[in-house]
């Protein structure tokens, strides 16, 4: 049977575990090269739920969500599971768009599993050029992570869920490497997100520190260039990252119209939540930043400028203010991935990002599918 058929069928299982298959479930393969001398808190984790499941039986649900009708109707749990630990990519808005817009390269098998004390949720995809799995979002979500809140029991049946899948693992970049499952996983560093926290300076302190960044922003403003402000639903987006792919070479992010398709779409839903700054001259866009609001933090994502106005460094400028604004409002700001040097300039720390490739073997080892079988059985 084709895999799309397989997961159909096993579109929703609810299983009745008892204590032995439990056990099963959650032990470590004895053989694997990630356990014993490499203990880790997902052990501990896993291990202190045994005890208490040996003495009760315990109802688990399992749903694998592949069209964007079934991932809608994974809303409500997954709002529920988001975190302050977890970024908008994480959001199931985010997540249904990607399914919606990447369908063809990435198609989705999001996997769900709760029970009476925990729940999880693996955005998981299968990249249709690398035959990997990978977690959704293409090359546009900066961070990503895995959804979890109580008993660890979900989380490793999602895990052996995905390890069945026979396919190697490939996700960049995750940001919470201490965190239970990654911690385990085969890791190497990808880049840094530069920030800029409330805490680590003042907007004052930042201006007297670049004073050549804000002078150049004075003499922009006596060329009658104004900063405006707008939503993302507003138009100005689309003509942002028109500009911008017609502007990107072959191998630049945004040369790729779907993902300029995906952000439009993305900021128009956002909505409020994405804040467009654009330095304009009239009716000429010379620079113009797209934010995300994100709890405390602005995620500064996408930054244009006119190649006609680059003498004057109009991007830079722009960013400089808007990282100015932020701090005397409050808020803490978020750079992105990537080390270029004007960001650095800006930021007073880096989040390390990092990538996870796992081998069908690795995962296997890590996540033994015996137990799967013996539920579908």
């Amino acid at each position: 049977m084709p895999l799309r058929g397989v997961l159909r069928a096993a579109n929703f299982w609810i299983i009745s575990l008892r204590s032995r298959r439990i056990f099963e479930l959650l032990r470590l393969h004895p053989r694997s090269r990630f356990s014993a001398s490499n203990s880790s808190h997902l052990t501990s984790r896993c291990a202190s739920t045994i005890t208490d499941l040996q003495e009760r039986s315990l109802l688990l649900k399992m749903r694998v969500a592949s069209t964007a009708a079934e991932i809608e109707t994974l809303r409500s749990v997954w709002d529920s599971l988001m975190s302050p630990n977890l970024s908008l990519f994480q959001s199931h808005r985010w997540n249904l768009l990607a399914a919606k817009t990447f369908g063809e390269r990435e198609q989705p098998y999001f996997i769900f599993a709760e029970d009476d004390n925990g729940a999880a949720i693996l955005p998981l995809a299968i990249d249709s050029r690398s035959r990997s799995l990978t977690f959704a979002g293409e090359c546009l979500f900066d961070y990503r992570d895995y959804l979890a809140v109580g008993d660890p029991a979900p989380l490793c049946v999602a895990w052996q869920r995905l390890a069945s899948f026979n396919l190697p693992l490939s996700i960049t970049a995750i940001c919470r490497p201490q965190e239970h499952v990654w911690e385990r996983l085969p890791k190497t560093l990808f880049s840094r997100a530069p920030r800029l926290r409330k805490s680590e300076m003042t907007s004052d302190q930042l201006a007297r520190n670049h004073p050549r960044a804000f002078s150049r922003l004075r003499k922009l403003e006596r060329m009658g260039l104004r900063i405006r402000q707008y939503s993302g639903d507003s138009p100005i987006v689309s003509g942002i990252y028109r500009l911008r792919t017609a502007q990107s070479s072959a191998n630049e992010l945004f040369h790729d119209p779907r993902r300029a398709e995906f952000m439009i779409a993305a900021c128009s839903t956002e909505a409020s939540r994405c804040e467009i700054f654009a330095l304009e001259h009239g009716s000429t866009l010379a620079a113009a930043l797209v934010t995300f609001r994100d709890a405390d933090w602005r995620r500064f994502y996408t930054i244009f400028y006119d190649r006609q106005w680059a003498r004057f460094s109009p991007g830079v400028s722009l960013l400089f203010e808007i990282a100015r604004r932020s701090l005397e409002q409050g808020i803490n700001v978020d750079l992105m991935t990537g080390e270029q040097p004007y960001k650095m300039r800006v930021a007073q720390s880096a989040q390390e990002l990092f990538n996870v490739k796992a081998t069908a073997a690795e995962l296997r080892e890590l996540f033994p599918a015996a137990a799967i079988a013996d539920f579908a059985a």
